[in-house]
C-alpha cells in the first residue's frame, strides 16, 4: 500500500480495500459472538455435570427445554452423561470423561475466539492505516496540492 495516493483511481482502490475490510470485521465479530455463546453454553453443561455429584438418583430435578423454559423431572442415573457428537449423533459418557471431553470443547472454542480475536486486531491496524492515508490525501487536496477534479 503506498504511503501517497495518486490520484482518484487510488482512492477508489482504498475505499474498496476499506470496505472489504469491514466486511471481515464484521463476519468475524458475528463468529466471536456465536464463540461466546458456545463456551457459555458448555459452561452451563460443565455445571450441569458438576452439580450432578451433589444429586441423589430420584431426586426432583428442572430439565431445560429451551428458551429459558423447563420442565420437572426425575434423576434416573448420575453416573452417566449424553453428549452431542455433531451430525445428530449422541454418545453415553462416564460423567468424569464427560467432563474432560466438555472442558476440551470449551479450550478449542475459546482458542478458535483468541485466534479470531487477532485476526480482527489485524484487520483493525489494515483500517487505520487506509484512514490515514485517506486523512494525508483529505489534508493535501484542501490546502491545494491534491490532483485536480477528484471527488
Amino acid at each position: 500500500m503506498s504511503s501517497s495516493p495518486g490520484g482518484e483511481e487510488e482512492i477508489r482502490r482504498l475505499l474498496a480495500a476499506y470496505e472489504q475490510y469491514q466486511a471481515q470485521a464484521d463476519g468475524i465479530s458475528h463468529q466471536l459472538g456465536l464463540s461466546q455463546i458456545a463456551a457459555q453454553g458448555l459452561e452451563s453443561a460443565l455445571a450441569a455435570v458438576d452439580a450432578l455429584e451433589e444429586a441423589e438418583v430420584g431426586q426432583e430435578i428442572l430439565v431445560p427445554i429451551g428458551s429459558g423454559s423447563f420442565i420437572h423431572g426425575k434423576l434416573a442415573s448420575k453416573e452417566n452423561v449424553i453428549l452431542n457428537v455433531g451430525a445428530g449423533v449422541s454418545i453415553e459418557k462416564r460423567s468424569e470423561e464427560a467432563k474432560e471431553i466438555l472442558k476440551a470443547r470449551k479450550n478449542e472454542v475459546l482458542e478458535g475466539s483468541k485466534k479470531l480475536t487477532e485476526v480482527l486486531a489485524k484487520i483493525d491496524q489494515e483500517m487505520q492505516k487506509i484512514q490515514g492515508i485517506m486523512q494525508q490525501y483529505e489534508s493535501r487536496l484542501s490546502s491545494g496540492q491534491g490532483s485536480e477534479g477528484v471527488v
